[in-house]
């Protein structure tokens, strides 16, 4: 005669065991989505592409990359800000990801601090000042000079409201106490081409936008926006060594996961990115898009959350200002 006590305990266990998600060690056990808030092409794309490939040897997974473009990243972003916290959908991202709360009219339906779990910080992308090559503005110091001169007369152009070149032009006249006239564009590569026309006075771009033009003498380069010189372009100062104290901004490109995500997950993927971000070959790639490795863990990115937020912040609220 068989016991029931033992038989409803295998009974009760074999329940757990169906019901129970799959253990943490067992991750992946299916293919993982990047999500791309951005078109197929740019920067964070062709970089969560190269990791796609790096990432599913690795893991020995499937890895789909998915471009969910639009409203400034808020859809992408908002997708991934919905999807279940297992560490099977990642979000490739950067400053929009702070920066949007802050610089949106209307709310957005997820919060950057609390809603995702950084996983890793790659690379960056080093913005530069630029004027046409005829310009009469030979220096940094040049271009300060003229708008303090005829303030709200000197023009720039950027990709469009909140973007990078936006914010770095709107920084650049706080710590100079100077005002500047904005001309947003639907997109970088005509903010570009205005400016090496000569329609527009300066911007503010990153290099993979600006070098070729650079090169092919139709922009004259002022300053560059990090703290160190690009090895690409070593003549040309950084802001700080041209005369404005205090002036670094670049792009950034990160991974992050929804929060609540598992940490031995959130520390197999950290571990995983770092890896591959210190590969010669990804080296290669970032020289290829005239990017830097910049690379942090998954410890390293939450504790700068705090201050990228604040600094977003503030750069946002003089965005609206002016």
């Amino acid at each position: 005669m068989i016991s029931r006590r033992p038989l409803l305990q295998a009974l009760a266990l074999s329940a757990i065991a169906v019901a129970r998600p799959v253990f943490p060690q067992q991750y992946p056990a299916r293919p993982i989505r990047f999500v791309v808030p951005a078109s197929a092409g740019t920067t964070i794309d062709v970089t969560a592409r190269f990791m796609a490939e790096a990432m599913g040897r690795a893991l020995n997974v499937s890895i789909i990359v998915d471009n969910r473009a639009g409203a400034g990243a808020v859809i992408g972003t908002e997708y991934v800000a919905k999807s279940a916290p297992d560490g099977y959908t990642l979000l490739f991202t950067g400053i929009p990801l702070y920066l949007t709360k802050w610089l949106s009219e209307a709310p957005v339906s997820y919060d950057p601090v609390t809603d995702f779990a950084p996983i890793s910080l790659l690379c960056n992308s080093p913005l530069g000042i630029v004027v046409p090559a005829n310009s009469p503005y030979k220096t940094l110091s040049d271009l300060v000079r003229a708008m303090r001169a005829k303030p709200d007369e000197i023009t720039f152009s950027s990709g469009g409201n909140g973007s990078a070149a936006h914010l770095c032009m709107v920084l650049l006249n706080d710590l100079t106490q100077t005002v500047s006239k904005h001309i947003p564009y639907k997109g970088n590569t005509p903010a570009v081409t205005d400016v090496a026309g000569g329609q527009v006075d300066f911007t503010c771009q990153g290099s993979g936008g600006i070098v070729p033009l650079i090169r092919a003498g139709k922009l004259r380069p002022l300053a560059v926006t990090n703290r160190s010189r690009w090895d690409f372009l070593p003549e040309v100062p950084t802001a700080i060594e041209a005369g404005v104290p205090n002036f670094e901004m670049t792009g950034w490109i990160g991974v992050v996961a929804r929060a609540g995500t598992p940490a031995p997950i959130v520390q197999r993927l950290s571990d995983e990115f770092v890896r591959i971000a210190r590969t010669p070959e990804f080296k290669e790639f970032c020289n290829k898009q005239q990017m830097f490795v910049d690379i942090s863990d998954h410890k390293q990115f939450a504790a700068d959350v705090p201050r990228y937020d604040a600094t977003l912040k503030r750069l946002a609220l003089l965005a609206k200002k002016g």
